[in-house]
Formats: structure tokens, sequence, C-alpha cells
């Protein structure tokens, strides 16, 4: 193999890495999220805010350019919003390439969605674990203007087993391209997209869940 290719093919395989100190504050630095199946950037402009404490990992996010999110009909905690837009969270402690992780999704009706997956071949779950609402402890919010929606969720350490000092962790986001008359719509390729802050690569169709693809965060 050329030197020079396998600099490039090490590049190109690279996850992205945070480092977050306690009491402060870090936004992230690419500000337009990627397609899932290419890893071309995306035109929406996404925002995420990390911060924490002993007690919580706090993500403060903006999805810009998403004029249809008031269509969004999933009000229920726990139900299928991956269907429709929404912003998500997967999370597990340690540097290695997890085949468990936690699923955490918001979407414009402040609805939540956690659940553990289990993913042993790291290409598509085996087992959705849900957790109660009442039980999880997530702080969360959300506020809209204009074509923008925002939120924030505190995430509790103790859902994740206890605070440790390194998580694989990555950033979706689903985005409406069109207007939806039918309550029941649910996003598809054509008319949706699905971004990832570390894009998972996958090709004709897009998929979230190559925890591969996810990003290091280091707590300090």
């Amino acid at each position: 193999m050329p030197f020079i290719y396998f600099i490039l093919l090490f590049m190109h395989s690279a996850v992205p890495e945070i480092h977050l100190a306690k009491g402060q504050s870090t936004t992230l630095p690419q500000n337009h999220f990627r397609y899932a199946t290419d890893g071309k950037e995306a035109p929406q402009s996404t925002l995420v805010k990390l911060s924490f404490d002993e007690e919580y990992l706090s993500v403060d996010f903006q999805c810009l350019q998403n004029p249809f999110w008031s269509q969004n009909t999933y009000t229920k905690h726990n139900t299928e919003m991956w269907n429709q837009e929404v912003f998500e969270v997967f999370i597990a402690e340690g540097s290695a390439t997890p085949t468990q992780y936690l699923e955490l999704e918001i979407n414009p009706n402040n609805a939540l969605f956690v659940g553990w997956i289990d993913n042993p071949t790291k290409e598509a779950p085996q087992k959705l674990t849900f957790v109660p609402h009442e039980k999880a402890g997530i702080k969360h919010e959300v506020k809209a203007n204009g074509d923008t929606w925002s939120g924030k969720m505190q995430i509790p350490w103790a859902l994740l087993g206890g605070k440790k000092d390194t998580y694989r962790l990555n950033f979706y986001r689903i985005v409406s391209l069109q207007s939806h008359t039918d309550p029941n719509w649910k996003c598809a390729p054509a008319d949706c997209d699905f971004t990832c802050w570390s894009p998972s690569m996958s090709g004709a169709t897009p998929r979230f869940h190559r925890p591969d693809a996810f990003g290091i965060l280091h707590l300090k």
C-alpha cells in the first residue's frame, strides 16, 4: 500500500474527538452535520454545545433551516419518533466500539425516546430495551422560532452507570424537506435528510446504527 494512500485512508477513517472540562462548555466546531450515506456536508446548520457536572451531561442543540418542524405528530414518549424529525444522541461508556449503547431522541413536541440498544454485529440493532420516561431522569425542553427548533437534554450519569472518563457517542438529525398532509407521515430518503455529526458512511441507504463511526468524548 503506498504510504500516501495509507495516510489518506487513516484520515478518512479517524473519528472526531471532544475534550470537555468540568464547569466549562464546548461548542462543536462542525456547524453542519454530514449525510449518513456518503459523509457529504448537509446544507442545514446544526449547532451542539456540551457541558457536564457531577450529575449530568448537558446537550444543547439548535436545528436550523427546518421549516416543517410543526408537522411532527408524535407527542408521547418512547414511540417511533424516528419516523419524523428528531435530534438524537447515541452514547456508551469506554473508548472501544460499543455493541450496547443508549439511544436518546427528542422531537419538536418535547417527546423523548430512551432505550438501550444491543447491536452485536455493529450494523443492525438486534434488541431494544426501553427506559420508562419517569425512570430515565432526563431533564429536557424544546422551543421553536421561525424555521428553527432547539432544545436541551440533561442526561444523568446514573442512567449511564456512573460518570466515567471516556465515552463513545454520536449525534444525529432527521430533517423533513417537504410539507406533509397525512398526520401519519414517515420520513424517507426521498423527502428527508438523515444526517450525523460523525457520518456513518452507510452507502445507498441511510443508517445511524454503525457504532464504529461514533466519536470519542473525553472528560477532564
